[in-house]
C-alpha cells in the first residue's frame, strides 16, 4: 500500500491480522495499528498493510 492511500481510522490487514490505523508517520513511512479487540498496538511499515475494501468503519466483520 502507498502512503498517500492510508488514512487515520481506516481498517487494514497485515500478516498480524486486522486492525485500525491510529497514527500515520510519513517520515518513517510507518503506521500505528490497533488490532480488533485488543489494547495492543503494532508499528508497521506502510508496505506491510493492505486495505481490505470489505472491512469498513464501525464493523469488524466482512460484508
Amino acid at each position: 500500500m502507498e502512503m498517500k492511500d492510508v488514512e487515520k481510522g481506516m481498517w487494514v490487514e497485515s500478516q498480524h491480522g486486522v486492525g485500525k490505523v491510529l497514527v500515520i508517520d510519513s517520515v518513517s513511512q510507518s503506521v500505528l495499528v490497533e488490532p480488533l479487540g485488543s489494547d495492543m498496538q503494532w508499528a508497521l511499515s506502510v508496505e506491510e498493510v493492505e486495505e481490505d475494501l470489505q472491512l469498513h468503519n464501525g464493523c469488524d466483520q466482512y460484508y
